[in-house]
């Protein structure tokens, strides 16, 4: 029965909560109402009770996800499960959940394990894809916020450990689950089916399991985008006139450094997604005192996508500017042919006109494919009462691919356009953009990029168990682990073969496709564009009669350089890179406890050796494009490079727990952590471009060091019932060597009298970041008669952090990518036992997603809001109907530069509906 200060605290987190709720605009009505007076501890508040124990139990600050049932994760996506977590935020990829950050740090500094092991990613870095994991296979998720010895090192932010279901775990004899659905999804209006299985066994001694599930997941959506590619700080060129002036000299110019679009236009990606994820668990215990476990996994992804883009390119020569207080351009007039024409002394040789302003056709490379294997072997020993040995052995491999294409074709407008840039951009194009007869040819780029990750680790640790006085006993254990990435890619030649709009294309290469309004009330979307297929394009480029009109026939019609023509890809020569890493670790933990209060404390020690290795073409010359403010590169023989790098590290932990009453503890923690440089930061490659008066140049850097923190923690938590609580924790973290994109001038030989911007990552950004945390969740079953059934949870997260870099000229301060200052979810629930109803509401401030580089703005995502909703109907006591809806309101996602007037994308990804019937057997 509940106490009089516990009733009277349910009110107030009632009011607390559901006030939240009302904020995020996700109220749902009493559903079933009269259904009966029992309320099962089962479906949802099973999984609150079950994660609420774990966090209980936990030495340090640690929050959960658990499953609902076999087979019955909370949300279709892992990622969005995490979010409910406090201080956990999502970034999505097509509006699936993808990447995770903590605290306010991003997806690289959280160290995401599978059954307590690393499982490899298909992005080239540490960063995981959670979207690679079907959820159906999930059990649980564990948040560690504070750092343990026994932790593998990596995370600054956090360590998530995600646990596939175990058949000794469970209840005995045989069982299975089928999940089947049908996904909607509005903006593409297609239907696709999904699938899932789950089968358990373990036999009535429990020595013996074995559990083994299939998922199969298929999707087809469409997302509607607009978009600026860049805002540049640079030299302007401002003409002084209009659309219709006529005589313009040089004497009406005037040239300014103002912060500029790079081109305002509108994409269209049409993607299919399927992913096949496999899973198999078996556990045997050959003794009571010894206890085996082997993992095995399988996921394969297949997404493609189809994206084109219609783009206006602006050039640093404007017409009519709009310029407000901060230098930015809030409007333009982009002049066509016709205006030049008009006013002939603008153009010429070192004078305005090096490049003609451009209505582009885009195709790009969306596809990404990726097949991920791991296998493990677990063995626990209790070798005597006192005792107990553990060793793990484990390997992960990813292969993934995608390929590396940007093809375009363009109009060059007789007519100008008018541009304004103000919230949402409107343009009005001066000529059609879908006249098929118009189209000219321009840059292609086309290429082919292969990943490999793989990963084997082992660790042993053991365990002694001791009473002396406050001294409970040590953990002790030893680990190494061996990573490679590799990154191999083929390109062609084909860049400046046609760049500069000097040759005309058959219209028959080109189809009119209409362009739907999506950003809806007066904004100006054209009713239709091009769509074209890039490799029939770049065929008809490829044929000898059309290059003889290329920009260097005798080059490019050489078969000695170009068996297959300067658009085929040449895949005799790879450019390849890698970075092998070899990390030796020892932990010590003690353990400690007294009356009301118990505490952990050690140090792991870390010796990590890297090398990285890069072979690619040696840039020999750098030749002026005659029909474009573009280089021709000319490349050498393959050169290869090899880097090495050490360094060790002592990463101190202690946790300390006080029992202030038997329901109510405060936690202690301070930590010393690392996140390790993202593995394709290290290569040696080089990469050049830029035009006339701006080369740049970039590429990897095989000497970052680690990033490093030392940690502070406080929480205070109050365990209400085995389903209620409330908790508030703060924390700070002093961070430095965190990674920057820093550009440094410098000069090449094969670009004589040009300065070359080199931007490259390097270590030097140092800061604070500190925050507080409010969390709790209330199921009102005894405490208001009248909400039997109902229950709420909510959180909300606080982040204030502070950065000093090695600013480079032109170069903002902008803070740490991936960080919100604010974000906050909520949920309602009703239960009983034949009917289940969430509605939530997630929420995350701004985040900057890259801080840019030498004229190059950041880039940044607005504030986004999601509401989502999910209902469950028992049929059965074995079948059951579910529903569930993602992004009921259709939020947007937009991202902008240093500012909301900076704009640079707008995406519509639309809603999705799934459908399915759960059997339980």
């Amino acid at each position: 029965m509940a106490t009089p200060r516990k009733t009277l605290l349910a009110v107030v987190i009632a009011d607390l909560l559901i006030g939240v709720s009302a904020h995020a605009q996700t109220t749902t009505k009493p559903a079933d109402a009269d259904a009966g007076p029992t309320v099962v501890v089962s479906g949802i508040r099973a999984s609150l009770s079950s994660s609420l124990n774990t966090k209980r139990l936990q030495d340090g600050v640690v929050d959960a996800v658990s499953a609902e049932d076999a087979g019955k994760f909370p949300d279709t996506n892992i990622a969005e499960s995490l979010q409910r977590v406090t201080g956990v935020q999502i970034q999505r990829n097509g509006g699936e959940g993808r990447y995770i950050s903590v605290r306010g740090l991003g997806p690289e500094f959280n160290n995401v394990l599978v059954n307590g092991r690393t499982l490899t990613s298909d992005t080239g870095g540490r960063e995981f894809s959670f979207d690679l994991l079907s959820s159906d296979l999930i059990s649980k998720a564990l948040v560690y916020k504070t750092s343990q010895p026994f932790l593998p090192e990596g995370g600054i932010g956090s360590t998530v450990d995600i646990q596939t279901a175990r058949p000794l775990s469970g209840k005995t004899g045989h069982s299975t689950v089928i999940n089947a659905s049908g996904s909607y999804d509005n903006n593409s209006e297609k239907k696709t089916p999904n699938i899932s299985g789950m089968y358990s066994f373990a036999n009535e001694e429990r020595n013996f399991g074995v559990t083994a599930s299939l998922s199969y997941t298929d999707r087809a959506s469409k997302q509607n985008k607009a978009i600026t590619d860049a805002w540049n700080y640079r030299d302007v060129s401002v003409i002084n006139g209009d659309l219709n002036s006529k005589g313009l000299t040089m004497a009406d110019v005037t040239n300014k450094k103002l912060y500029i679009p790079q081109s305002y236009g509108f994409q269209q990606e049409d993607e299919k997604r399927k992913r096949l994820v496999g899973n198999l668990t078996v556990q045997y215990n050959p003794s009571s005192t010894w206890k085996l476990t082997a993992d095995a996994l399988y996921s394969h992804l297949d997404q493609r996508n189809d994206i084109i883009a219609v783009s206006d390119w602006i050039n640093p020569q404007v017409l009519g500017a709009q310029i407000n207080g901060s230098n930015q351009i809030t409007g333009l007039l982009r002049p066509g042919s016709t205006f030049y024409a008009n006013n002939p002394a603008l153009a010429g040789n070192g004078k305005l006109l090096g490049e003609a302003n451009s209505n582009d056709m885009i195709v790009k490379g969306g596809d990404r494919k990726s097949i991920t294997s791991a296998f493990g072997l677990n063995s626990k020993w209790a070798l005597a009462p006192e005792w107990k040995l553990e060793g793990d052995v484990n390997t992960s491999r990813t292969n993934s691919g995608s390929p590396d294409m940007w093809v375009v074709a363009g109009m060059v407008p007789k007519n100008g356009d008018v541009l304004t840039f103000n919230g949402t951009p409107s343009i009005v194009f001066g000529d059609g953009i879908a006249d098929p007869t118009a189209v000219r040819a321009h840059a292609v780029s086309n290429g082919d990029v292969q990943r490999t990750d793989k990963i084997s680790e082992g660790r042993m640790s053991l365990a002694w168990s001791h009473e002396m006085g406050y001294f409970k006993g040590l953990d002790t254990g030893l680990s190494y682990s061996q990573r490679e990435v590799k990154r191999t890619s083929w390109s062609s030649d084909s860049w400046n073969t046609y760049s500069g709009y000097h040759i005309g294309l058959p219209s028959s290469l080109f189809t009119v496709t209409p362009l739907e309004n999506f950003l809806g009330g007066g904004a100006q979307v054209p009713s239709a564009y091009l769509r074209f297929d890039p490799y029939a394009y770049m065929n008809y480029l490829n044929q000898r009669s059309t290059l003889a009109q290329s920009n260097d026939p005798a080059r490019y019609l050489d078969t000695s350089l170009f068996p297959d023509g300067p658009m085929a890809i040449d895949y005799t020569k790879p450019s390849m890179s890698g970075v092998k890493e070899k990390v030796s670790s020892i932990f010590l933990d003690s353990k400690w406890e007294g009356e009301g209060w118990s505490a952990n404390a050690g140090v792991r020690v870390v010796h990590v050796q890297s090398t990285s290795v890069g072979t690619s073409r040696v840039l020999q010359t750098a030749v002026k494009s005659p029909n474009d403010t573009t280089y021709i590169l000319t490349y050498g023989p393959m050169n290869t490079n090899t880097v090495s790098n050490s360094y060790n590290s002592v990463l101190p932990s202690a946790n300390l727990k006080f029992d202030l009453t038997s329901d109510m503890m405060l936690r202690l923690a301070a930590s010393k952590t690392e996140t390790r440089p993202t593995l394709s930061q290290m290569g040696v490659d080089n990469s050049y471009g830029g035009r006339y008066g701006d080369v740049q140049t970039g590429g990897g850097n095989p000497y970052l060091k680690p990033m490093k923190s030392n940690n502070l923690d406080l929480s205070w938590e109050w365990y209400l019932s085995k389903t209620n609580y409330v908790s508030a924790a703060v924390f700070q973290k002093n961070v430095r060597d965190f990674l920057e994109t820093r550009l440094v001038d410098t000069t090449l030989p094969q670009y004589p009298g040009e300065v070359v911007h080199d931007t490259r990552i390097r270590n030097g950004q140092k800061g604070k970041i500190k925050g507080v945390e409010l969390a709790g969740q209330y199921a009102f079953d005894e405490s208001v008669s009248w909400l039997k059934g109902f229950g709420v949870a909510a959180n909300y997260t606080y982040v204030d952090a502070t950065a000093s870099r090695e600013v480079d000229s032109g170069t903002p301060n902008c803070g740490y990518p991936g960080l919100s200052p604010q974000s906050y979810n909520g949920s309602v629930f009703y239960e009983n036992s034949k009917f289940q109803a969430r509605v939530s509401y997630n929420w995350r401030n701004h985040f900057s997603i890259d801080c840019g580089g030498g004229s190059t703005q950041p880039r940044n995502r607005s504030a986004y809001g999601q509401t989502d909703a999910s209902l469950r109907y028992n049929i059965t006591p074995t079948l059951s109907l579910y529903l569930d809806a993602i992004n009921l309101t259709n939020s947007r996602t937009r991202e902008y530069a240093l500012n909301e007037s900076q704009f640079l994308t707008l995406e519509d990804v639309g809603r999705r509906v799934n459908l399915g019937l759960r059997a339980a057997f």
